[in-house]
Parts: structure tokens; C-alpha cells; sequence
């Protein structure tokens, strides 16, 4: 699969230099970090930055055309206003082929629908997992096949399909769960429980009644 890209321009071409009036119209702000050099502030179009994460994703090796001059990097942290869902800025990181690379990918389930059926639902222990290697060994997805709950009763980070690569370390606890499947009656009847708890917590005890009386 191709890589994404990403075209940026230098701060200084947009001639209104108000951030955010460049928002309003469309040029997102950014920052390109590079190991040993000077941090490069950008501008980005907002609609090619919504296509690039709609169809791939943030956790995703990227190119950066910055005046022809082309770069691989990855998407550091996306700052959005949730309440306007607009995008307010993006930090940039540029990637040394010869330098290992720490992030945390998210978890894709894959064949859902070949266990959840009846009254049993899969219920997710983790959604993400922390990862090292060099850039060009970087997967395009981190992936488990929830079919393999015909034969086992959960998925582990052991199940990933990344496990095996030799190239890849999983920073985390390879017994960590990641999921189970749940027969939904359990789940309900967990979630009486901590009603139960709450009202109960809720509930003044005799001492506590005795002391108000007292204070009246």
C-alpha cells in the first residue's frame, strides 16, 4: 500500500500571518520536529488532513512534501476544538530510518460477527499497544482475529498479528487480554451490582443520622 502524503507550506508564504484567521481559512497550523534540526512551523490544508486520517488513520507512517523536498514522518499529537470538531493544530515528527521508533497503535478486531452471536457480545479489555522498531518495519495496522474465541477463551496481545514479527517488539505484557467474549446476562447483572454499590454508598449510616441530629 501506498504511503500517505501530505503537503505542507512554510508559515511565512500565507500572507495573512494571523493563526487564526489562516484557521478559518482552511490552513491548519502545524510543526515538523527532526532529530538534530530546527523545528519548522507549517500550515496544512484541513481537507487534506481529514481525508489522510478518514481513510488511514493517525497511527500511520506518512510523507511530508514541504516545498518539493519529501520526508517520511508520523502524526505526534493532533489538537482538536471537540465542541466545533475543527482541528486546531498538528505536531509533526520526521523519522530517522537508523533510529527505533516508540508509539502506541490501536487495535483493529477483525470477524466480529463469527462469535458475536445469541446473547454473547465481545467486551474489549484494551484498544491500543505500545510498539518498537525501525521506521521501514513500522505496519500499516495492528490487527486480531476474533474468530480464534471458537478455540480459546480470550485474545491476547500474543494473538496481534504483529506478534510474530521479529522486527517488531511489543512493549507490553504479552499475557495482557484484550478481549473476551461475554454472555450478556453477566454483563447486566455487573452492572446491577454497581448500582447496588452506588445506592448503598449513598445510604447515611446510623452514626452519621445520630451526628446531624446531634449538630441540629
Amino acid at each position: 500500500m501506498a504511503v500517505p502524503q501530505l503537503t505542507l507550506v512554510p508559515r511565512e508564504t500565507i500572507q495573512d500571518k494571523n493563526v487564526k484567521a489562516a484557521r478559518k481559512e482552511g490552513n491548519i497550523p502545524a510543526v515538523v520536529y527532526s532529530r538534530g534540526k530546527t523545528t519548522k512551523e507549517v500550515f496544512a490544508d484541513e481537507k487534506e488532513i481529514m481525508r489522510l486520517l478518514n481513510e488511514f488513520g493517525s497511527n500511520r507512517k506518512i510523507t511530508l512534501n514541504l516545498g518539493g523536498e519529501k520526508t517520511f514522518a508520523i502524526i505526534k499529537e493532533i489538537q482538536k476544538d471537540y465542541m466545533k470538531n475543527q482541528l486546531i493544530h498538528l505536531d509533526l515528527q520526521t523519522l530517522d530510518e537508523n533510529v527505533k521508533l516508540t508509539m502506541t497503535m490501536n487495535i483493529h478486531i477483525l470477524n466480529r460477527d463469527a462469535v458475536e452471536q445469541g446473547d454473547f457480545v465481545l467486551q474489549i479489555q484494551a484498544n491500543e499497544v505500545e510498539i518498537e522498531m525501525f521506521p521501514r518495519h513500522m505496519p500499516e495496522s495492528v490487527e486480531v482475529d476474533a474468530s480464534l474465541l471458537k478455540d480459546q477463551d480470550n485474545l491476547t496481545l500474543a494473538d496481534l498479528n504483529i506478534a510474530d514479527d521479529e522486527n517488531i517488539e511489543i512493549m507490553d505484557d504479552m499475557e495482557t487480554v484484550v478481549a473476551t467474549l461475554t454472555y450478556i446476562q453477566e454483563i447486566e447483572e455487573e452492572e446491577e451490582e454497581e448500582v447496588e454499590e452506588v445506592d448503598a454508598a449513598d445510604v447515611p449510616t446510623v452514626d452519621e443520622t445520630e451526628e446531624e441530629e446531634d449538630e441540629e
